[in-house]
Parts: C-alpha cells; structure tokens; sequence
C-alpha cells in the first residue's frame, strides 16, 4: 500500500498544516479503545456504538488478527461509523465551526488515529493477500471487498474532507486488489 501510504502522508501533512484533519478524541483509557465524554452533551449521544469500534480496539490493543476478523465482521453500511461526539465524526461543515484553536489542538491525536487506520487497513490487505496466495480466493474476495466497503464509508458526503480523501485511496486499493482476484 505504499501508494496509500503516500496519499495519506501528503493528505495528513496537508490538513495538520491547515488546521484541517479532526480525530477520534482523546482515549481516557488506551486499553479500552474508548473515548471519555468531553461535555455532558455528548454522553447522551454516545449510546450509539461505533461501528469501527470493535476492529479498532482490538487493533489498538495489539491483537492484529482479532482487529482483522472483526473488520471483516463489520457491516460498513451502519452508522455512527466513528464514536458520535468524536471529532471523526463531525461533518466538514460542523468541524470549519470550531474555533480555530479546537481544530489545532486536536492535529496530532487525530493524525495518529488516522495513521492507525491505515496501519489497520494494510494488516487487511496482507490478510487478503495471505490468502489469495494460498489460493483461498473467496476468503482474499471477503477481505478485499470488506476494505473496499470501508473505504466507501470514509468516502461518505457527511465525512471530512480528509476521511473521503483516505476512503477513495482505500478503495482504489481493495480495486487494484480485486482486479488482481480476477474480479
């Protein structure tokens, strides 16, 4: 993915840069996964689970091939796609409407947590092709199709900016993928 890999450099470099790039919101605990309300506003918005949840704290708990599994298991479809009240999940409208000193402070968490979707996303990759190589074609299809689903989920019109500049990069590379599947 180092194509990928580039695109989300220049994009994270980009929006740190502009004050552009949101996160997830700061962990209260790294072994949960989770994120502590910041008001109590958002406590009362945050009896949705999110989606990626499940994937992403078993990634952000070291367990590669659990994250893997359930990323698979996720249906890309359902939302809230990102913790609702974290700033992933604001729409580029509501996040030019923070302050200017909100949008900086929140640059480097939020790049990290875009650094480890991408971190995420290759492990999908690698799976897929892991097995494409032991020709279990159907299962590299699942994996490649699962990354494709995601990437169209980042790539939704109430994303950021940046989350749709990172979906149609991942979805070009499950494309690639798939095409070399046969499909």
């Amino acid at each position: 993915m180092s194509g990928l890999n580039r695109v989300v450099a220049i994009l994270l470099a980009a929006s740190f840069l502009g004050g552009g790039l949101t996160g997830c919101g700061k962990k209260s605990d790294s072994s949960s996964g989770t994120s502590g309300p910041a008001n109590p506003q958002q406590t009362a918005t945050s009896a949705k689970a999110a989606v990626i949840g499940p994937a992403f704290t078993a990634w952000q708990q070291g367990d590669k091939a659990a994250a893997v599994s359930r990323f698979l298991e996720t249906d890309w479809s359902v939302r809230p796609l990102f913790q609702p009240g974290s700033a992933l999940s604001l729409s580029e409208a509501q996040f030019k409407s923070l302050s200017a000193s909100d949008r900086e402070a929140k640059a480097s968490e939020n790049m990290a947590k875009i650094s480890e979707l991408k971190k995420m996303t290759a492990a999908v990759v690698a799976a897929g092709r892991a097995a494409a190589e032991k020709k279990e074609v159907a299962e590299a299809r699942k994996h490649f199709t699962s990354l494709k689903q995601f990437g169209a989920a980042l790539d939704a019109p109430e994303s950021l900016a940046i989350l749709k500049l990172v979906g149609q990069s991942i979805k070009k590379q499950a494309d690639k993928e798939l095409a070399a599947l046969g499909q």
